[in-house]
């Protein structure tokens, strides 16, 4: 890099300032103009990149359906919780994006895909073993959580909560009686 022979630097930054490392060396070398393009790819606005030519917004672990070996070596999945904000999108689509740009096309059409490439390439690794077989819960309404569970949830299910609508704004308010003293909606005009 001193030597001026970096044209690019790309840098995937997983989290929070620090989750990386010691990035300073690399807001110095931008500073100096040894690092003509800077691409950062990431979930938070961070000083890296703030000084970025370009940010590719990348999703949060709770944005995602995700592979990690934690700590202890152990190979974990996280289903995504809540939807990508704005034009943020997965790591891997990012990166099969990036490589068709450059001609050099990844056959990968789902983060699935991806696990499953990794098992045919490294699934002797200790700590990858399982990756392709990972599943991952996806949402359910309620109902349907406390119908499955233990039968004192059922209970409550069927008897506590029998007189509420059955899915928010599917209600015709016009068919629901008047509370007393008022008038019905269907006679208002």
């Amino acid at each position: 890099m001193q030597a001026g022979k970096v044209a690019a630097l790309y840098v995937f930054d997983p989290g929070p300032d620090g989750s990386l490392g010691d990035t300073q060396w690399i807001l110095d070398a931008r500073q100096k103009g040894l690092i003509p393009l800077l691409i950062v790819q990431g979930v938070l606005l961070t000083e890296l990149s703030r000084a970025a030519d370009f940010v590719l917004a990348g999703a949060s672990f709770v944005e995602k359906d995700a592979s990690y070996t934690n700590e202890q070596g152990r190979l974990q999945g996280t289903a995504r919780a809540i939807p990508p904000p704005g034009e943020a999108i997965e790591d891997w689509r990012i990166l099969v994006n990036l490589s068709a740009a450059f001609g050099v096309p990844f056959e990968y059409s789902s983060s699935a895909d991806v696990r499953a490439g990794i098992a045919a390439q490294f699934g002797a690794v200790v700590g990858l073993e399982g990756i392709s077989a990972l599943t991952f819960a996806r949402p359910v309404s309620a109902s349907h959580w406390l119908q499955a569970s233990n039968p004192s949830e059922r209970w409550k299910w069927d008897f506590m909560f029998q007189d509420l609508p059955p899915v928010k704004g599917a209600v015709d308010l016009h068919s629901l009686p008047a509370p007393p003293g008022m008038i019905p909606l269907k006679e208002v005009k």
